[in-house]
């Protein structure tokens, strides 16, 4: 990297931190908006309850699961939550430097949910969200054969053309950021590996995988299909990978990978007497009968393309180098493979948000095929791309900045609603 870059990826990284800062600053701690609410609290609730509580529900702060919109429930003095512990190791570093300033200033009230502990949500998600945006931005230079200014387009479109940036600062804490770095980095070392053939780094991709696992089950399957591209795309290459090296790669790797998912099991015979996790026994995959793809695209109501458009590019790109390399199509497979599970869950928008999240994290993958169609652009036509991209970037920022968290349109198909959301 050039100066000139890291100079702006630290400026990327105050932006996200600034904005996600000052929009938290206008609510207060235990409010719908607040950093540690509803799905937030229950991904957080490993570390207090670790931390200061020893999983002892009634040492922990009177009736914190309703003041932080019961993410987590209090159950016959279980703290139970459905969310699996994967953010929460992600988040663990922060959490301890929070904690730490907490000692210091002798701070006694809510431990584990002080002011301290919410900013340190702001901090995580900026600094994932801005890593996971660098190591696309290294990969487009390194390996999509993208110069520097095409790199930076399509980071811009990727952050700003998209509903990333809501989930980078509005909901920061959410999983999404924590696992836009996991696969990021999985495929940077992935390219890493096919050049130095090391075990270390081998190792390092099968405990990512393992770990992002724990944060996200349903999502092994789509990072299967999105790691099944590469594997296939670059089989020569790993056919010359030492036998020694795959296995002790593969070894090193499941052992200390597999520790969040025990921790993952323990955790669940904690909460519900069983090693099987049953924390979404109250939801299912309802709606195979009536998925309703079109309203999953383009409703106004998280419609996907409306509220990140770059995969209408990303998608582009793969139709078009379709003939020129065999294996693209697995992209549209995953997309396509989102849509329909998604769809048939019994909530199929996955309830408030700012435009379907279950795409989010695979941004770094639909990365590469909008590479691709950028790559051929002209300087003229990459200009009209940041001209455009800026004006749906302002739409999309305004929308967000003044979205209350849900959808309240009458039904998903409220244009009117959704004019206002864009309005100035």
């Amino acid at each position: 990297m050039k100066l000139g870059d890291k100079i702006l990826f630290i400026l990327l990284f105050g932006l996200i931190l600034f904005v996600s800062l000052n929009r938290h600053s206008r609510h207060p701690q235990f409010d719908y908006h607040s950093q540690i609410f509803s799905d937030k609290a229950g991904y957080h609730v490993f570390l207090p309850a670790t931390v200061y509580y020893a999983w002892n529900a009634e040492q922990m702060p009177h009736n914190i699961d309703s003041l932080t919109g019961l993410g987590f429930a209090v159950v016959k003095n279980k703290i139970v939550t459905k969310y699996p512990v994967g953010v929460a190791l992600l988040h663990a570093p922060f959490f301890a430097i929070a904690a730490g300033v907490d000692c210091m200033t002798g701070e006694q009230e809510h431990l584990g949910y002080t002011e301290t502990q919410h900013l340190a949500l702001n901090w995580s998600t900026a600094v994932y969200g801005t890593l996971a945006l660098l190591f696309i931005f290294l990969m487009a230079v390194q390996q999509w054969s993208l110069n520097r200014r095409q790199a930076w387009l399509l980071i811009f479109l990727v952050a700003g053309c998209s509903n990333l940036f809501y989930y980078l600062t509005r909901d920061a804490g959410m999983a999404h950021a924590y696992l836009l770095f996991c696969y990021s980095l999985i495929l940077y070392l992935f390219y890493k590996f096919l050049a130095a053939k090391s075990w270390i780094t081998l190792a390092s991709i099968v405990m990512l995988s393992l770990l992002a696992l724990s944060a996200r089950y349903i999502n092994g399957v789509f990072l299967m299909v999105a790691l099944l591209y590469f594997i296939l795309k670059y089989k020569k290459e790993l056919t010359k990978v030492p036998k020694s090296t795959w296995q002790k790669g593969l070894g090193v790797g499941l052992v200390v990978g597999i520790i969040p998912l025990i921790l993952q099991l323990g955790y669940n015979l904690y909460a519900f007497d069983s090693i099987g996790a049953r924390g979404y026994a109250g939801e299912s995959f309802s709606n195979w009968n009536t998925i309703k793809i079109i309203e999953l695209w383009f409703a106004p109501n998280n419609g996907v393309f409306i509220y990140a458009p770059v995969l209408v590019g990303a998608l582009y790109g793969v139709w078009r180098n379709r003939k020129k390399d065999t294996y693209l199509w697995l992209f549209a497979v995953l997309f396509i493979l989102i849509s329909v599970v998604y769809g048939a869950w019994w909530s199929p928008t996955l309830g408030c948000g700012f435009g379907h999240r279950g795409y989010t994290e695979f941004f770094v993958f639909f990365s590469l095929p909008l590479a691709l169609v950028i790559r051929r652009w002209s300087p003229k036509q990459q200009n009209v791309a940041w001209i455009s991209g800026l004006i749906i970037a302002v739409l999309l920022f305004s929308a967000q900045w003044t979205f209350d968290g849900c959808w309240h349109g009458n039904g998903p198909w409220d244009w009117v609603e959704f004019a206002r959301l864009v309005s100035f």
